[in-house]
This record gives C-alpha cells, structure tokens and sequence, in this order.
C-alpha cells in the first residue's frame, strides 16, 4: 500500500545495509533519507507517505478551469501542467514484476511523484481528467499537451485496475478474500489485508473514462463502454437506503 511506502524504505534500506553496507544499492537509499525521515525539536519524525501532490494538483487544476479563472491563473496552470506532465510514471517496475506480485504503473500517477512509482487508480484518474483539461486549453498559455500515448497508458492502468465485480481498487486488484481481514494485525487502519473495491476510486475512474472516451472515441472503445457500465452498476449496489455513498 501506498500509505506503507516509507516505512518500507526503511526496512528495504536495512536489508540493503544488512546484506552489504558498502553496496550501490544502499548509497541510493541515503540521499532520499529527508523524504520521510528527520529529527524535530521533540525526537523524530517519520512520515506515513511521501506527499500528496499529484493528487493536490490535479484537484487544484480543475477547480481553476471549473470557475473560468484560467486568465487570471495563467503561470499557475503552466506549472501545474508540467508538473502533472513530469509526475506521470513513465515506465513499469524492472525485471519481472509480475513474478513478485507488483501492478503496471506505465502511464499512471502515484499520490505524490512519478519516484513513488506506485500506481493509484483514483490519482491516475484526476491526472489523466485534469490532462485532458489541460490539452483543450492553447499551448501558448498552458504548454503542450501530453502525447496521445500517454493518455493511451493511463487509460490503460486504469481499465486494469477494475475488479470481477465491477469496482475499481486502489492500488492493485483485490486479489484474495475480505476474511483475512480477521488476521489484520495493524491497530489504525481496517481494511487493508487485501485492496478492497472503493465507491471514491470507481467515481473517479468512470468519469476519467467518459472524459478520455470524448476526446479519442476509437482507443479501446468496447473495453472503456464495458468497463464504464460494469462500474455503474457496481455503484448503484453499494448506495446505501438513505442515498449516500460510503466510501
């Protein structure tokens, strides 16, 4: 999970110094130490993920161009769009990633930069909503737009990323049963011994895929109608009596 990275880090940087201290692959854990780790005035400190960013962008983004403020923003959505356009990961994990269970993440964007790597339906999403944007708006006032590959890659990392039941999951597809739950042994966070299917992350995607369906109507058009429907559906079963969603 996303959420776990850093604390990851650091155990991946121990291993590292455990197996050779003097090793490549230990001196590159140093330099990112400050991403995460520091010592306050009161002890230290460890962050629970390494920012938010892509996600703050892409949101700020659109909430610019929803209330026609782009005159008034023009320097700011220049910057936003390159951001946006250097946070998108660019290539999948090395060697076989699938033998040790990792997800694409070519074409996606993390909740924080594209050096996360770790892909997130809902991020890649708002990215991919607030591109499209972006690319109907001139490029001497907001730069150019994304290449159509790499819309291409983030429609495709999203589409991978819906589950049999018609949900989207987060960061990997739910790949065992909702009782391990019962062997979950954090005391802060329910819900995590597998990614379950989430109502925030299936809204997200579908109104990303209706979006990129208008601007290039002939990639994949069966597999984005299909996926958009089975989301729909998956939707209306998890509204609760009252109308509200949970998330």
């Amino acid at each position: 999970m996303v959420r776990k990275k850093v604390n990851l880090d650091v155990l991946n940087m121990l291993c590292c110094w455990v197996e050779d201290p003097n090793s490549e692959a230990f001196k590159l854990h140093l330099p990112r130490i400050p991403d995460y780790l520091w010592v306050a005035e009161d002890g230290m400190k460890m962050k629970g993920n390494d920012g938010d960013q892509s996600w703050d962008v892409a949101f700020a983004i659109q909430s610019i161009i929803a209330t026609e403020l782009v005159e008034d923003c023009e320097m700011t959505l220049r910057k936003a769009h390159n951001f946006i356009k250097s946070s998108q990961v660019q290539d999948n994990c090395l060697g076989d990633f699938s033998s040790w269970h990792r997800h694409i993440s070519k074409g996606a964007w993390t909740l924080s930069t594209a050096d996360n790597k770790w892909q997130v339906s809902d991020c890649t999403a708002e990215g991919l909503k607030a591109a499209l944007l972006l690319a109907k708006l001139p490029s001497n006032v907001v730069g150019e737009p994304l290449a159509a590959e790499q819309f291409y890659d983030a429609v495709d990392v999203i589409l991978s990323l819906q589950n049999k039941c018609g949900g989207f999951s987060a960061y990997e597809l739910a790949r065992s049963y909702a009782w391990l739950e019962l062997m979950n042994p954090s005391e802060m966070f329910v819900g995590i011994m597998i990614d379950h299917p989430s109502t925030e992350c299936t809204s997200s995607a579908i109104q990303a895929l209706a979006d990129f369906r208008k601007a290039y109507p002939q990639y994949r058009k069966e597999d984005i109608e299909t996926s958009i429907s089975k989301a729909v559906n998956f939707m209306k079963k998890m509204q609760l009596p009252d109308g509200s969603w949970w998330l």
